[in-house]
């Protein structure tokens, strides 16, 4: 079937800039920042982000955070931020989850509240902590505490603690299954492997290409740039100023030796061709060009257009971004070659290699874009050129804002024009955004 979308890019009054952005360094969860919470990091980069682009605080409106997995103690990330570092309580704020995309979606949020003239200075992105992620109990051991916490007499306690059974107590950890298809995300990846007829030769060579890029950008300096550092709490003795996942040493020779991951037996996903989980956060300032140059602001870039659709998730799971990139070049009568860079984020070298597989077969295009033919091959050279999340991480919330922030910086070292990003995201969801630089 194929999809149905709006052919018209965003439109408005204002024009939406980038103006400044900043991360913390992505790190493997369960590590430095295994004592770290989603509140401190945010807030940390927030404050990094405000000092960085050195405006008077009282010119924010508004605050909006993406989290995947929220923390009870702070369900709303991004007014607990305000809160947290003192700010003008007029900053307002939300916390979303739109998966792997959230942090785009907040960041696309903040577009259309300046396109619309109802803010003109947003700050805008997001952070997930999987190193504390929440626990839960089962729905048994939820009631039974209920129950007793609501009785008022000794004889209704005694009442509701004999009706417990100890078993109940047992701890659920989280899972990284799609609710409806009882899959994880690395057993989709394996389907879409075997049905784009992608080898485990072709992902550890993707995998390996990641890594050298990202090694060499990071050697160069390139992330130091958008990096600032963060103080592990409890002791706050050692700085973090890098990201801690990228392997400069990393061959295709020991990424053929792993084990598959996911399907033992016949898998070829494995912890060397798959992004990692990660902690870290990231975020950027998206203002009214006017009035971002009324206090002495350079806007960096333009935010074009985005778009977000769904797909089937029981055909294939993570295929969104080919469709969502030749919506957004449709829409703004661009093609290929009009294209710099494009950044396709790397859950998994399967799913990055599918979606390119896809946009190169007719029959796809047909069958999803109403195209006449395929929409074409997209050079090695314009992809993921500072590597992706294979080698940098992947904390869910945050990924989409640091793909805005290094499109940006890239875009500016290359003096290109026009990048696009594209995501893929859990249920079947994608993400795509036009930048242009100023």
């Amino acid at each position: 079937m194929t999809f149905k979308y709006s052919t018209s890019p965003l439109t408005g009054n204002n024009v939406p800039v980038i103006i400044e952005g900043v991360r913390s360094p992505f790190v493997k969860s369960f590590g430095v920042l295994g004592d770290c919470d989603a509140l401190e990091l945010f807030s940390r980069t927030i404050d990094g982000l405000i000092r960085k682009t050195d405006v008077a605080v009282d010119a924010y409106e508004e605050i909006i955070c993406g989290v995947v997995t929220p923390q009870v103690k702070n369900i709303n990330v991004a007014r607990d931020t305000v809160l947290n570092l003192g700010l003008p309580h007029h900053i307002h704020g939300y916390t979303l989850n739109r998966m792997c995309t959230s942090s785009l979606e907040s960041i696309g949020n903040a577009v259309k509240s300046v396109l619309s003239g109802h803010s003109r200075m947003i700050l805008a992105g997001g952070v997930d902590v999987l190193s504390d992620v929440p626990i839960t109990y089962s729905k048994e051991a939820r009631q039974s505490l209920l129950r007793f916490n609501k009785a008022k007499s000794t004889g209704e306690k005694a009442s509701a603690m004999g009706s417990f059974l100890p078993k109940a107590l047992a701890p659920k950890p989280p899972g990284i299954t799609e609710p409806l298809t009882g899959m994880t995300m690395g057993e989709h990846a394996e389907v879409m492997a075997k049905l784009n007829g992608i080898s485990r030769h072709d992902q550890d060579v993707f995998a390996a290409l990641s890594h050298q890029r990202a090694a060499a950008a990071q050697e160069s300096g390139k992330f130091q740039k958008e990096i600032i550092p963060v103080w592990p709490s409890p002791s706050f003795t050692k700085c973090l100023d890098k990201d801690n996942i990228i392997r400069p040493d990393t061959t295709l020779e020991a990424l053929s030796q792993l084990r598959p991951a996911f399907d033992r037996k016949y898998g070829t996903i494995t912890a060397g061709n798959a992004s990692t989980l990660t902690d870290g956060a990231a975020a950027v300032v998206i203002a009214d060009e006017a009035h971002a140059k009324t206090l002495g602001l350079r806007p960096r870039a333009k935010i074009r257009d985005m778009v977000f659709v769904g797909v089937n998730p029981y055909e294939q799971l993570l295929i969104g971004p080919a469709l969502t990139i030749p919506m957004i070049l449709m829409r703004n009568k661009l093609g290929i070659t009009d294209i710099d860079l494009f950044e396709i984020h790397e859950a998994f070298a399967a799913q990055v290699l599918s979606c390119l597989r896809a946009m190169e077969s007719s029959e796809f295009c047909s069958r999803h874009l109403g195209m006449a033919k395929a929409f074409g091959a997209i050079p090695e050279d314009k992809i993921n050129v500072n590597g992706g999340a294979i080698a940098i991480g992947h904390p869910f919330g945050a990924t989409g804002a640091r793909l805005v922030l290094s499109m940006t910086n890239e875009l500016e070292s290359r003096n290109g024009t026009f990048g696009v990003i594209a995501i893929c995201a859990a249920g079947g969801m994608s993400g795509a955004m036009l930048i242009e630089r100023i």
